[in-house]
């Protein structure tokens, strides 16, 4: 005989494992941010060493500490970058997708999905702690 367990008793079990889930995502990522901490100075040290003696390497028998140049860009203002892409046509510096909120908003004004773009939802169950009760 089967029994059908009691809604409530799902969305309990449920709220008991998303805690727990999010106590050790926290002491997860507060562990990791101390470890980065840690091979963060000691990465500028072996940095400070190598500048020190001339070297761009060491090697140990533990492994070997090299240095690397690694590019990156931030956009500080997005009005002075769109318009020198337009003026230069540089459009190249940017990245190829689409907001979906700004597509979300063309089909619900034309409704229609744009040319080239594949749009889609999808339904998923989710579960809230209740609100405080209020003492009447």
């Amino acid at each position: 005989m089967s029994t059908t367990p009691n809604l409530g008793d799902v969305i309990r079990t449920y709220m008991k494992l998303r805690d727990q889930k999010a106590a050790i995502e926290v002491e997860t990522k507060e562990r990791v941010a101390d470890l980065k901490a840690k091979m963060e100075k000691l990465e500028a040290y072996l940095k400070a060493q190598m500048d020190a003696q001339g070297l761009t390497s060491f090697k140990s028998d533990y492994g070997t500490a090299f240095l690397t140049t690694t590019d990156y860009a931030n956009v500080a203002d997005w009005d002075a970058v769109l318009s020198f892409v337009r003026e230069n046509e540089a459009y190249d510096m940017l990245e190829k997708r689409v907001s979906k909120i700004a597509v979300r908003g063309y089909i619900e004004a034309n409704k229609a999905v744009p040319p080239g773009i594949t749009y889609g939802t999808k339904l998923e169950v989710n579960i809230r702690k209740p609100g405080a009760k209020s003492e009447d």
